[in-house]
């Protein structure tokens, strides 16, 4: 099972993202925060296997979130989705070592269509060598890709 935390100040995309999830392989033990304090409260006390962040929240914003979320956790996966198609915000995201950036509204069909071909192409191994007993794991690519930026339509 796979632990994934989906912060977004706006619950219908949290809902979104969600139910989108809920279509691919895999069983997803799904956290949710609403903004990047939360999202730090929820890292710092579950163990989560990747994050799903917007850019744009309250009190902490995707970015900070993802900066200070690579200090903690350098192995971390984490996407961002935004609504935000500035390039600047895709160098920033890139300086954190965010694994990929996806322009929202995201489109169900490019969604699937999209993780079906990276599940075949493209399968990174995720080492959680915190998590006792999954050592080694391979992690789902079909959630994210390891190229930035890639924006979906």
């Amino acid at each position: 099972m796979y632990r994934v935390l989906i912060t977004d100040d706006e619950k219908i995309e949290r809902e979104g993202i969600k139910f989108l999830l809920a279509q691919e392989e895999g069983e997803y033990e799904i956290h949710e925060a609403a903004n990047g304090r939360q999202a730090l409260n929820v890292l710092r006390s579950k163990e989560i296997d990747f994050l799903l962040t917007d850019i744009k929240m309250p009190h902490m914003d995707g970015l900070e979130l993802a900066g200070k979320a690579r200090e903690e956790y350098p192995n971390l996966p984490i996407v961002i989705f935004s609504g935000y198609s500035d390039f600047a915000f895709a160098q920033e995201a890139m300086h954190y070592g965010v694994n990929d950036y996806v322009l929202k509204p995201v489109d169900p069909d490019t969604f699937h269509k999209k993780n079906y071909r990276e599940s075949k192409s493209r399968a990174p191994k995720y080492p959680i060598s915190e998590a006792e007993g999954r050592e080694g794991e391979e992690f789902p690519s079909s959630v994210f890709s390891s190229d930035l930026p890639v924006f979906w339509k």
